[in-house]
Formats: structure tokens, C-alpha cells, sequence
């Protein structure tokens, strides 16, 4: 009986606040529907532009003294998006009196697109490409390869909001022409797609054969959640590899964990990439599954333990222009890069990486000890049976908003040998 009668007083206190929400809305709308939207008093405009104020406010009209209505707004950006010189166009309505709430100003901010002058207020789409352009430095070491430099051609938001269309070319360690498309989503499914095609050259290591590829990929990738990535791609090159001609298509997705905050200097976190991928030869095929593994625990102060595992395995044996290098900075200290090559690759490597400057300074300065153990092996053979080649040392890093540098030095346990092994990298973003 108890439950019976609180049933029927929340049944009733529920009718009577559905009824009280009901008349506040129904208030609410009458409210707003006499109060008046105010009167257009004023027309100003801001903005870093070129176009001078009087032919923007021709182009705007005659708007003064009109109801400053959301129709009149939306109208009035119309215009200026159709007149073709502005990129982006925000209209801003506010009031220019606090007592008298009709007294309305109508705040214009144009961003301007590339290319305009005051001799030429209308340039065209070739003047308006040249002009979107930034032109940047390209500068890189990469252990076993050497120093590429070199410039790129970016051009923004020409293929719409976030995107971006790339031309770089380089020398040196590695030689390339290229033409790079990618754009970027904040709703929908996909968060980034990419395509890239051109040719590009680099010696490799093991063989020391010039390593010539023709081709273009593409790439689609989301975020499903902030710390967890699906992406898929595709793509065929044409492999000049000495005196061999192949043809790659390759096509393949990864899953990707990453739960890091500040990636260049990670701490308790885990960045974990598994990928399968489809490689069709012209004579043979196979799968090849990779798996990269990191984690990165927080010991006394600053200090951090970074410990790494790289799998990859394939179901059938690569060429050699495909097959996974071992050595070098990549996966193992200590021996020179593509010490060996192999269908299949594991390496595992540990840092005790030690920051000597504070996380406020301008640049992160540290050291660190390693220790690598890696070996690549061919197809139909068992990684229990193979011998895990073994390097030890310590290296120097340095991070800047621009610029990263590291040196390591390593001696390898087989051979007693010391190798230092260089990197930089110069990135704008």
C-alpha cells in the first residue's frame, strides 16, 4: 500500500512539473517572439585586409536603418562570400548603446584571400595559388642514410578548411620529387585522409643498391577515441632495385594505442601500433604483420624507464628491396644500420632516459643509457632458434620547438666494435 500511494504522489508531482515546463516554455517563447531583433545603426569593419573599407560596405549595401533580423545577417555574409574576396566572413552583431537595447552594430571581420593588392583587388585562382604558398627548409640525418636536404612547397586551405597540398623535393641521403595532398576533419568518421605520389631514390644499407621507387599511395585514418586510431591505405610503386624490376601493390590496415600527453618526452603512457598489410609482387605474394610496442614508466624525479618491442613476420619470403633491415638507430645500437636483412625482424630495446634540464625550459636536454637486442631472420625459419646479436651504451638528446638532435653510442656484444649513431630532424608545423 505504501509503494501504492508513492506511486501516485510522484505520478502526480510528475503531471504538475511536466505542466509547470510546459507554461515556462510556452512564456519563454512568447517572450522572445515580441522582443524586437533592434535596428541596424551602425556598419564597421574589421580585419586584416586589403580591400578598402568603402568597397566592402558596398558590397555589404544598404543596411542601415533596417531590422537587424538573422535573415538580414545571413544575407548580408552571402554577399561578401559571393563577391569572391574573402576566405572567411563573420558577421558580429552588437549593441552600441546599453540603454537602449534597439541601437544595433553590425561588426564585419573578412579574412582576405591570398594574392590581393591595391592595384589588383580581384586576383586570379593561378595569383591567388602563389600567393597561399610557404616555402620550407627541409633538413634531416637519418642513421645509415646519411643527411637529406632540401625545401617544400606548402599551399593551405586550397582544397577547403584544413587542408593542405605539399611539393617537396630533396638530396642528398634521400632524393625525391613529390606532390602530397591531406585534409583534416573535426566531424564525421574520418579524422585525416592523404594521398602522395612521385618518385623517390635512397641507397639501401645491407645491399648497397640504389633503391629507385615510381608510385603513390593514399591513406584514411580515424579517431575513435582521443588515445585509439584505425587507419587503412593502399598504394603501387614501380622498384628499380639494381639491375631488378619489380611492382609493388601493398594495401593493409593498423590500430594504433596512444595514450601519451607530451609525445616528445613521454611519461606513464603506451604507444602500441598493429598493422597486417597485403604485398602482391609480380612473381610472388605474401602477408606481413608488424607490431611496435612501447611503454614509458615514471621512476625517481624526471627519470624514465622507455622500454620497446618490434615484431615483423611474413607468410611468405620478401625481396630483397622489401625485406627488413636490423641495425642502426632504428632497432639495434651498437652495429651499423641494415647490419642485417630478413623476411622477419624482432628487436627489443630499454632506455633509462635522465632529463638534466627543467620540463620549463625553452629545450628538453637529457642522457640516457640502452641496451638493444634485435636479429631479422628469412621465411620457414623459427625465432626460438635464432641468436639475438646484442649492443649497450649511452647517448645525448636534445629537443627544441623546431629542432631535435641525438647522438648515441653503442658497442656491439659480438664484435666489441663502438658505432655512434646521429640523428636530427628539423620540423615545422
Amino acid at each position: 500500500m505504501r509503494l501504492g500511494a508513492w506511486g501516485l504522489g510522484l505520478g502526480a508531482w510528475g503531471l504538475a512539473l511536466l505542466l509547470l515546463l510546459s507554461v515556462v516554455s510556452g512564456f519563454s517563447r512568447t517572450i522572445s517572439a515580441q522582443t524586437p531583433p533592434g535596428v541596424v545603426a551602425e556598419v564597421r569593419v574589421h580585419g586584416n585586409h586589403t580591400t578598402p573599407d568603402a568597397d566592402i560596405l558596398a558590397i555589404v549595401g544598404e543596411v542601415v536603418g533596417k531590422p537587424a533580423t538573422d535573415a538580414l545577417i545571413a544575407e548580408v555574409g552571402g554577399r561578401l562570400e559571393q563577391s569572391g574576396r574573402f576566405d572567411g566572413v563573420e558577421i558580429r552583431k552588437r549593441f552600441r548603446s546599453i540603454d537602449n537595447p534597439h541601437d544595433i552594430l553590425l561588426m564585419i571581420v573578412v579574412d582576405e584571400v591570398p594574392g590581393i593588392t591595391d592595384q589588383d583587388l580581384t586576383p586570379g585562382p593561378l595569383k591567388k595559388l602563389r600567393s597561399s604558398g610557404m616555402l620550407l627548409p627541409i633538413l634531416h640525418s637519418e642513421d645509415g642514410y646519411g643527411f637529406t636536404y632540401g625545401a617544400r612547397v606548402s599551399f593551405v586551405n586550397r582544397l577547403g578548411p584544413r587542408s593542405r597540398v605539399s611539393f617537396p623535393l630533396t638530396w642528398g641521403g634521400e632524393r625525391q620529387a613529390r606532390a602530397e595532398i591531406e585534409r583534416t576533419f573535426t566531424r564525421g568518421p574520418l579524422g585525416r585522409v592523404s594521398a602522395e605520389g612521385g618518385i623517390g631514390r635512397r641507397e639501401n644499407p645491407h645491399f648497397e643498391i640504389n633503391d629507385v621507387r615510381t608510385g603513390f599511395h593514399a591513406r584514411a585514418e580515424s579517431a575513435v577515441q582521443r588515445w585509439l586510431r584505425l587507419g587503412a591505405g593502399a598504394g603501387l610503386e614501380d622498384v628499380e632495385f639494381g639491375d631488378l624490376r619489380d611492382r609493388i601493390v601493398r594495401a593493409g590496415g593498423d590500430i594504433t594505442v596512444d595514450t601519451r600527453v607530451d609525445p616528445s618526452f613521454p611519461r606513464n603512457a603506451v604507444h602500441a601500433t598493429f598493422g597486417l598489410e597485403r604485398l602482391s609482387f609480380d612473381a610472388s605474394r605474401a602477408n606481413r604483420r608488424t607490431a611496435d610496442v612501447r611503454a614509458y614508466v615514471g621512476l625517481i624525479g624526471q627519470t624514465v624507464l622507455a622500454v620497446r618491442g618490434v615484431s615483423v613476420t611474413a607468410t611468405a619470403p620478401i625481396p630483397n628491396f622489401e625485406q627488413s633491415l636490423l641495425g642502426g638507430a632504428a632497432n639495434l645500437r651498437g652495429f651499423d644500420a641494415g647490419y642485417q636483412a630478413g623476411d622477419n625482424l624482432a628487436a627489443a630495446s630499454a632506455e633509462l632516459r635522465i632529463p638534466v634540464t627543467s620540463p620549463m625550459s625553452v629545450g628538453r636536454f637529457g642522457i640516457k643509457a640502452l641496451v638493444d637486442a634485435g636479429t631479422a631472420y628469412a621465411h620457414g625459419l623459427k625465432l626460438g632458434d635464432q641468436h639475438l646479436d646484442r649492443g649497450y651504451g649511452g647517448g645525448a638528446y636534445l629537443h627544441l620547438t623546431i629542432l631535435s638532435l641525438s647522438l648515441d653510442v653503442a658497442r656491439g656484444h659480438e664484435t666489441g666494435k663502438v658505432r655512434w649513431h646521429f640523428g636530427l630532424g628539423v620540423t615545422f608545423k
